[in-house]
């Protein structure tokens, strides 16, 4: 597609609505909305011209799992952004991705990718009849702030991308903050899907080459089941090499072998098989921690009349919703996560002065 096709004012009013989406507050979004339809024409206008330059990026961190630099470009650029990906790029690097592979997909994510890595267990443990089976966790080393970009650029040249489509991708891949000549930005959505197809190689290096049926990925986390402790090595040694030679990266110190009745760590819980091949989920140790100092929080702001009943009963449904997956729902809901049914909110003191 050409930028006059991608780049219409249909489609950039489009992106508009959806990145307006719970930002309508926002000062910035109110100063693009105070003469919409002049500033998405001259958006247009300026892309289709290749005139177009990249905003400054807003730098600042978030604490929550871990600590990270989330680098976000101006609304404007956000507007260009979604268009553009809604448009073009989703739909052409869809196509090239593994099944399993379920991080920022459309009816995939964090639900989705724990569903596939308990048909994984099953299917093992179906096989051996015991639950002596065992997994390779594999995680990069800083992934964002490590991707190469001109690497990713010649992945990016052998899909069927338009010049004009090219031009885009380069300017946001290369134009960094602080002019970075690597990494991406973590607050990009066009970051998320170059950062999905960048390990796509080793996705099929792994399912095709080391013919590993049970795998699951999301984004840089990668989880191979197997029932032979030395092949798992084997293909740790291979992979590392893959990461190193052919994409410039390193896999960090969380990459470790262990065996699946010990658990593996995934996606903020513990999945453990046990010897009846049932699977067992536990919320780690950290996401404990972490919920009951949001739960601290949240009864401070509440006791001060900063938050309402509505807003803490919406707390309530995320938090039980996270632990639902757990063998311990039950008592965590009843232990350190206790609310009243009429939406009023009530903690357990001794939790408070922990």
């Amino acid at each position: 597609m050409n930028l006059s096709e991608i780049f219409s004012f249909e489609n950039l009013y489009s992106a508009y609505k959806h990145c307006r989406n719970s930002k309508q507050h926002k000062g910035e979004v109110i100063r693009f909305e105070s003469n919409l339809s002049v500033n998405i024409s001259n958006l247009s206008k300026e892309l289709i011209n290749k005139t177009y330059k990249l905003g400054k990026y807003k730098k600042f961190y978030i604490y929550e799992p871990k600590e990270r630099l989330i680098e976000a470009l101006p609304f404007k650029d956000r507007v260009m952004v979604r268009c553009f990906c809604d448009i073009v790029l989703r739909d052409k690097i869809e196509v090239k991705l593994i099944y399993d592979n379920c991080a920022c997909r459309k009816n995939k994510g964090t639900t989705f990718a724990i569903n596939r890595l308990h048909i994984f267990l099953r299917n093992e443990y179906m096989k051996s009849k015991d639950n002596n089976i065992y997994f390779l966790k594999c995680d990069i080393c800083k992934y964002f702030p490590s991707i190469n970009h001109d690497i990713l650029i010649s992945m990016l040249q052998k899909i069927d991308f338009s010049d004009d489509e090219m031009w885009i991708m380069k300017k946001l891949i290369k134009e960094q903050p602080d002019n970075a000549t690597k990494g991406l930005p973590l607050g990009n959505q066009t970051s998320q899907w170059f950062a999905l197809l960048y390990l796509n190689g080793v996705d099929h290096f792994i399912k095709e080459q080391l013919k590993i049926k049970h795998y699951v990925r999301y984004m840089d986390d990668m989880i191979l089941i197997h029932k032979d402790k030395e092949y798992l090595s084997l293909c740790k040694k291979k992979i590392e090499e893959y990461c190193n030679n052919i994409l410039d990266l390193e896999l960090n110190d969380k990459t470790q072998i262990g065996m699946t009745k010990n658990g593996i760590d995934f996606l903020g819980y513990r999945h453990i098989i046990n010897s009846n091949g049932k699977i067992i989920v536990k919320l780690r140790h950290s996401s404990k921690q972490r919920m009951k100092k949001h739960l601290k929080t949240l009864y401070k702001i509440y006791n001060n009349g900063l938050v309402d009943d509505e807003y803490v009963y919406q707390r309530k449904n995320a938090f039980y919703n996270h632990i639902e997956w757990t063998a311990e729902s039950k008592r965590l809901k009843d232990e350190v996560f206790p609310f009243e049914d009429d939406k009023s909110f009530k903690f357990v003191q001794k939790y408070v002065k922990e």
